[in-house]
């Protein structure tokens, strides 16, 4: 059995409801969202120069949603490397994993 984390992340209220309807019209229905939101995560991950956009991330403000999901064990190595490589280059950033996350649903949000 996939062993699974539990996190959740702060959005901004636009970028919540578009998340769902999104998760909705890509016919994950409502208990697909950590599918969802771990699809997003792993393809932001394979972005080149991917913390470029984490940094971007770090602006982002009226975070009143909050959005719990789940990620696979992998998943969560994957994103615990990326915060070391985000911070190495972004050495003051606060929160770099949920920046990723939020960072990496907001790039889904547009490119897909």
């Amino acid at each position: 059995m996939l062993k699974m984390h539990s996190k959740s992340v702060k959005l901004p209220e636009n970028t919540h409801q578009e998340m769902c309807e999104r998760i909705v019209k890509d016919k994950y229905g409502m208990r697909g969202k950590s599918l969802w939101i771990n699809e997003a995560i792993s393809d932001f991950l394979n972005i080149e120069g991917f913390p470029e956009f984490v940094d971007l991330a770090k602006d982002v403000t009226n975070l009143s949603h909050t959005v719990s999901f789940r990620i696979t064990d992998d998943l969560e190595k994957r994103l615990n490397q990326a915060v070391i490589i985000t911070r190495k280059q972004y050495p003051d950033l606060d929160a770099a994993k949920s920046n990723i996350i939020r960072a990496s649903i907001v790039q889904r949000l547009i490119r897909k």
